[in-house]
């Protein structure tokens, strides 16, 4: 079937000339050909920021969102066709706006015209470097009937700042987690693939403010543009209609998204990122603590004396309650499990029922970093050792694949977790999204049932770079080098076939953006931590991180002078 996404995030269709003719979308190349007629031409547009019917654009001589400061910007320089095979001309062009969404449509420049002599062709076409707005790249063949091309890739060539790894790491995944923010809403769209305000993650656009936070307390943005991005998500969020003092995961225009949740867990990472990253700031968090006290945790306890994950679309019950309310909710071991509680905690100085002895229950990765990412891990006062158990987790990523032909090293490929699978050609629409983990309660989910080869989820390896620096660096280098991780390309997951042929979904998601940005900048910030300070400076956070730590657990935080 047609996929209508491109790997920056946009979409793509054909474009139709005088005659008749085809647009094959084939695995791996496109074929344009012209079937009747003279002087025809087929083709395919491309957009190069979100859906065309966003009206976004890339700039060419700063690739990066605004907010990213110009000595940190890189620029468009060229272009390089993969073609393998074609005959009559072909030519690009690059234009800005579009004649039935954003009128009106400019061509910014053309190029040559180019023979296609039968055969592989690569062709370099160098840009003039005021281009400016790019909205779409557009490429066809010309001729007559009998006349086509056969194209392999198309590339962008930019010219990038040189700095170490970890710094580009974090530069280049914020950079696409803040272009998937929208100033005028303040939210942050669930992926590049959605127009502004079509497909909004509450979650993420809390995690936003945070990563903004971490960008400018790491020299990437300035205060005046972090603070921007905080108030605005701010004024955004606090707006939101709630279920019993509960927010919707995704949204649309502001409401809830119908057959979605009311969702505690990400209610509970919205709030607990924003009211960090507004003390960083210095902004006032009263409005946004009073959400968090606010919120009915009564009506969230369960039978089992856990806290419900939420409530469904229309509010009328909560999401367990079809199973009488007694099974269910965050009880399992993990993070989640301990940040619903983290902020009971806060709110009310109780915590609700909730396993705390290893493992989780399918040892998808995030699960056992997402709380570090907002709070040092503790010593709890169950008994967990955090950073001993984190260490304990991450050696089991790493040795899970350790014996693997392709992912064993060096360097070694790692990382199960959840996210999108890496060839969505190939699985139902409702097993898209899954939970890949080394196991725990169930059994492990490495992909190879479902798809018939074992994925890698880059971003748990970005979350767990503190702990593990020269693996991580090792497989992200690996990344780059098979350009799978760009100034401009993510890889949400990927996995080998037997024929060594690497399968890539180049999702950008801002939930695992988010997760891949701020794990990186832990390791970048150290013991300077911006989050970890403000938990500690907000009386709120404070009283609760230290009512869910041990009494005989230490742990330090930063002491900054400002």
């Amino acid at each position: 079937s047609f996929w209508f996404h491109n790997r920056l995030g946009g979409d793509r269709g054909a474009i139709e000339g005088p005659g008749s003719g085809n647009v094959i979308f084939g695995e791996g190349m496109v074929t344009a050909q012209i079937n009747s007629g003279t002087d025809s031409l087929r083709g395919v547009w491309t957009a190069l920021n979100h859906p065309i019917r966003d009206c976004s654009s890339l700039d060419f001589t700063a690739i990066f969102p605004p907010q990213i400061k110009p000595e940190f910007q890189g620029r468009v320089t060229g272009l390089r066709v993969h073609i393998h095979d074609g005959q009559g001309q072909f030519q690009v062009i690059l234009q800005n706006g579009e004649s039935s969404h954003c009128p009106p449509q400019v061509t910014k420049w053309t190029s040559a015209t180019v023979a296609l002599t039968g055969g592989a062709q690569e062709l370099f076409l160098s840009l003039p470097l005021d281009l400016g707005e790019i909205g779409h790249l557009n490429w066809q063949v010309m001729g007559n009937a009998g006349n086509f091309v056969v194209v392999d890739r198309v590339e962008l060539i930019v010219e990038i700042p040189q700095f170490d790894l970890p710094h580009r790491a974090f530069l280049w995944s914020y950079a696409m987690l803040l272009a998937n923010w929208d100033s005028d809403s303040g939210f942050t769209r669930d992926s590049a693939y959605f127009t502004a305000n079509e497909f909004d993650n509450v979650s993420a656009s809390g995690m936003q403010a945070a990563a903004a936070v971490m960008a400018w307390r790491l020299g990437f943005i300035s205060e005046a543009s972090a603070t921007e991005i905080v108030v605005k998500t701010s004024q955004a969020l606090l707006a939101l209609p709630r279920c019993h003092g509960v927010w919707p995961h995704f949204i649309k225009d502001g409401q809830i998204i119908s057959g979605t949740e009311w969702s505690s867990i990400d209610s509970v990472i919205a709030l607990i990122a924003l009211i960090e990253a507004r003390q960083a700031l210095d902004l006032n968090t009263i409005q946004v603590t009073e959400v968090l006290t606010g919120i009915d945790w009564p009506a969230l306890i369960l039978g089992n004396g856990s806290i419900s994950h939420g409530f469904v679309t229309d509010c009328s019950e909560r999401l367990e309650d079809k199973d009488g309310g007694v099974t269910g909710g965050w009880h399992d071991f993990g993070t989640e499990s301990w940040l619903v509680n983290w902020a009971y905690a806060a709110a009310t100085g109780n915590v609700a029922n909730f396993d705390h002895t290893p493992p989780t229950f399918n040892g998808s990765g995030f699960i056992d970093e997402l709380g570090w990412l907002l709070a040092p891990p503790p010593c709890d006062r169950w008994g967990t050792n955090w950073h001993t158990y984190r260490q304990q987790a991450v050696n089991r990523q790493l040795d899970y694949y350790q014996k693997h032909s392709d992912y064993g090293g060096p360097p070694r490929l790692f990382g199960l977790s959840a996210a999108e699978v890496p060839d969505l050609s190939i699985v139902a629409s409702s097993q898209i999204y899954q939970a890949f983990g080394v196991g725990g309660e169930i059994p492990p989910n490495d992909g190879s049932t479902l798809l018939g080869y074992p994925v890698i989820i880059p971003h748990y390896a970005a979350m767990v770079a503190s702990l593990q620096p020269t693996q991580t660096m090792a497989f992200w280098q690996w990344l780059e080098t098979k350009r799978l991780f760009t100034a401009l390309n993510n890889t949400e997951s990927l996995m080998i076939t037997t024929d060594e042929q690497i399968v890539w979904n180049a999702l950008k998601g801002s939930w695992n953006l988010s997760l891949q940005t701020l794990g990186w900048g832990r390791l970048l910030a150290g013991s300077d931590h911006p989050l970890y300070q403000s938990l500690w400076d907000v009386a709120l956070l404070r009283q609760g991180y230290i009512w869910m730590r041990g009494p005989t657990c230490k742990s330090y935080f930063p002491i900054i002078t400002r």
